[in-house]
């Protein structure tokens, strides 16, 4: 049993070798990624916004109901179905 054991401290060993290669090979391997030119600055205008603009404020026309969504239809009176006397049992 003591063989088994060390056996499988081995293998352990041997599985973080092999991790801490291909972690070291990633890390290590290829070139210094060349530099790209720096994009052309944005034709964006920076005139000054007038003076007279304030903050938009956007509120409903002054004719529209305000809208309750929590109070019910108005219903329609109900109309009773005309009444039929009951067909006789025979």
């Amino acid at each position: 049993m003591a063989e088994q054991n060390k056996s499988n401290l081995w293998l352990i060993v041997g599985v973080v070798v092999v991790v801490l290669v291909v972690i070291y090979w990633f890390v290590s391997s290829g070139t210094e990624p060349t530099a790209t030119e720096p994009p052309a600055a944005p034709a964006v205008s920076s005139e000054p916004a007038p003076a007279d603009d304030g903050a938009v404020s956007v509120e409903p026309p002054a004719d529209a109901a305000p809208a309750d969504p929590a109070a019910p239809a108005p219903a329609e009176p109900a109309t009773p179905a005309p009444a039929e006397p009951a067909a006789p049992a025979n």
